[in-house]
Parts: structure tokens; C-alpha cells; sequence
């Protein structure tokens, strides 16, 4: 079985490199484009479902989920070019409420229609609740609620 580090190598040389300290916001937040990168590095480690991402400090963003075989993945990696700074793998099973890549992508492709440009953190609970912060364009903290059917349910600005 392959550890998470063994992916690396492939993934900065396939093009992570080219993500730069610039996307970032002073905030620590990033842009969809710029997380949905590190989202497509994140399944080539082999995550294949979600339940939560924190950007912790702006510059490392922590992921944790299931590969397709159930192992529980927990990840840290850099935010400038998707290297892994750490990981750890435990024998789990994937519940029904985490997220697929593709719920996950549709998450994020709601909360940015409903006015969130940079993103944070985002978690979904045990019920299927999503909940997604970041900033909008007017750089406002916002956090968006979701419903297990990637339908916005709320919205709190700061």
C-alpha cells in the first residue's frame, strides 16, 4: 500500500508548482480556483470523501476524509504549492453523510454564487449540514449553511 507521501513527487511535478503565496489573501483565505487545485492534489493522494478543510495560518491547509477503501486520511498540506506536510491514516469506514469530490466541488459552487469569493473552512456534521466560511467581495466574513442537498440554508455576514 501506498502512503500519501509516495504521491507527492507526481503531483508538484504535474503542475501544483505553479500555484504561488499570491492567491492567497492576507486573510488566509484562497479563491475557488486556487482550493479546487489543492482539492484535485488532495484526490491524488487518494482522498476519495470529505468531511472537513480548515486553512490554518494561511499558508497550510488541513484536510480530513476517507479514501475509497474506507482508511480515514488526514492531511496538511502547503497552500503555495500542495506539498504534504503531514499525514496520518487510520482503518475506517466512510459514513454516509461525508462528502464526495464532486458534492464537495458543488458545495463550493453554490456558497460562491451565494456570495462567497475566498474560503476558509468549510465541515459537514453527522446530519449532512455543510457549513462553508470564507469572505465575499467586499471582503465581509461570511458563513453559508448548506443542506445535505447543496441548497444554501443560511447565511450570516460579519
Amino acid at each position: 500500500m501506498k502512503t500519501l507521501t509516495q504521491w507527492i513527487a507526481p503531483l508538484t511535478l504535474a503542475g501544483m508548482t505553479g500555484m504561488t503565496g499570491t492567491a492567497m489573501a492576507d486573510d488566509g483565505s484562497l479563491t475557488q480556483d486556487d482550493l479546487l487545485r489543492l482539492l484535485d492534489g488532495a484526490e491524488a493522494y487518494g482522498f476519495s470523501h470529505y468531511e472537513e478543510f480548515d486553512l490554518d495560518d494561511g499558508h497550510r491547509l488541513e484536510l480530513e476524509g476517507w479514501r475509497d477503501d474506507g482508511w480515514r486520511l488526514e492531511v496538511d498540506m502547503r497552500t503555495e504549492d500542495g506539498n504534504l506536510l503531514h499525514e496520518a491514516q487510520r482503518q475506517s469506514q466512510i459514513p454516509d453523510w461525508s462528502l464526495t469530490g464532486d458534492q464537495l466541488r458543488q458545495a463550493l459552487a453554490n456558497a460562491h454564487r451565494a456570495g462567497l469569493q475566498r474560503f476558509s473552512t468549510l465541515d459537514v456534521d453527522d446530519g449532512g449540514t455543510i457549513e462553508i466560511e470564507g469572505r465575499d467581495a467586499d471582503d465581509r466574513e461570511i458563513e453559508l449553511r448548506l443542506d445535505h442537498n447543496m441548497k444554501v440554508t443560511g447565511v450570516e455576514n460579519d
